[in-house]
């Protein structure tokens, strides 16, 4: 390697570079008295390159020693930092440390990465949540991601990922959930802005399905006893599914008519977003819920809603689909991914447990509870994922407005 040019007395300025598989240290180019940003001397020639980082080298009791600088900013002003404290210690105002240079931390792959950041998802996370982020991150996005590195990554290498999406035939919405798995395993790894504002897939906000007045009075009416106390507690607390399926009777709290998200590490639960939480139940919840307990001789520690062996019901989602089924509200239209028919059976995907907290969150709004409360009783982190429900709500006010108006009359 040529000699690098000193910038600071007893001092060198080099960058360490890519070149093939290797990654050497270069002399930085110099141009009337300046560091020329970028621009290292290879086999005597001018070349850039905007990889790697820069370095302060230096020779200290005979051994040559390396420093990064991490902003090329900073980058003369820690050499004469460094020159200062070598002139120093060669007049015996300081002592030479004892301990020698760490050594350069070793680079980390991008496959290991990925398997560092799973394995904090599996043990940190929901079992649901590393279930997702594995298919994207172990298969899609490792099979993107054509570089060994993780530091290497730069912005093209996400609007890559992201076009690989779209060719799979993903929704802009599926990619957009998929964009902010990735990022966040970078950020992890202390890489943040990769991409810019309008790099984000855009998408159609849908309003959130509810079920309508009729539809809960039929499938109620076609309900046995246990599955229209599910129904209407899905219905009156906004519950997640596994919320609703770990919650137990200590949960209920009669006196004051609320119910809350608690975590059970009996059964490994973790409320979302670790925030526990209380929700006010109906009067009418509260007492029939109190029957229910009675009638049962349950304790405090049993479940609520348990399967027949006592255990968390994973199986909810069927008893709504079922009920709907028997109360013929199935559209006959739908065709799952197994190839069911709604027309021949309980699959209609127009009933599910989630559109009970739908439900939930438009009608409390509908009916003047503001946008704050609710974010606290749906446990929503971010105000933005409470004010989607304000898409569809028409206030009794305004219906009342467009019905006087002249273009009603056009119609009447």
């Amino acid at each position: 390697m040529a000699r690098a040019k000193q910038y600071a007395e007893r001092v060198n300025v080099i960058k360490r570079i890519k070149l093939g598989s290797k990654w050497p240290f270069a002399p930085v180019v110099e141009h009337n008295g300046r560091i020329v940003r970028d621009h290292v001397w290879v086999a005597g020639r001018d070349e850039h390159h905007p990889e790697g980082r820069y370095y302060l080298e230096w020779y200290e009791a005979g051994k040559r020693r390396r420093k990064p600088v991490p902003k090329f900013e900073d980058l003369l002003q820690a050499a004469r930092s460094k020159s200062i404290e070598l002139n120093a210690l060669k007049a015996g105002l300081l002592l030479s440390p004892d301990a020698p240079v760490a050594p350069e931390p070793a680079r980390l792959t991008m496959n290991a990465a990925i398997d560092d950041y799973l394995d904090y998802i599996r043990k940190h996370r929901s079992l649901r949540t590393y279930r997702t982020y594995r298919p994207i991150l172990g298969v899609l996005f490792r099979n993107s991601y054509t570089k060994t590195y993780v530091d290497e990554v730069t912005r093209e290498d996400i609007l890559k990922f992201t076009s690989d999406c779209f060719d799979l035939g993903l929704v802009p919405r599926t990619v957009y959930d998929r964009l902010v798995t990735v990022l966040q395993l970078f950020k992890r790894h202390g890489h943040k802005g990769l991409v810019e504002s309008s790099d984000w897939p855009s998408y159609v906000e849908t309003i959130r399905p509810i079920y309508e007045p009729e539809e809960i009075v039929s499938m109620i009416r076609h309900a046995d006893p246990d599955e229209t106390m599910l129904i209407k507690f899905c219905l009156v607390s906004g519950f997640r599914d596994r919320e609703i399926r770990y919650v137990v009777w200590r949960d209920v709290d009669f006196r004051n008519s609320v119910v809350r998200v608690t975590a059970k590490p009996i059964w490994k639960f973790r409320p979302k977003n670790y925030e526990e939480r209380a929700v006010p139940l109906p009067a009418a919840m509260v007492q029939q819920l109190q029957e229910l307990r009675t009638r049962r001789n349950a304790t405090p520690a049993d479940l609520v809603f348990p399967n027949t062996k006592g255990k968390p019901n994973s199986l909810h989602i069927e008893i709504v689909k079922s009920v709907a089924y028997r109360a013929k509200l199935n559209c006959g239209q739908c065709v799952t991914k197994h190839g069911n028919k709604c027309a021949e059976g309980p699959y209609c995907q127009r009933f599910y447990l989630h559109k009970f907290r739908h439900t939930f969150a438009t009608e409390h709004l509908r009916h003047g509870i503001d946008v704050r409360t609710l974010q606290g009783w749906m446990g929503h982190r971010d105000i933005q994922s409470t004010m989607v429900y304000l898409k569809g709500i028409q206030s009794k006010d305004a219906l009342v407005k467009v019905n006087a108006g002249s273009l009603a009359s056009y119609v009447a």
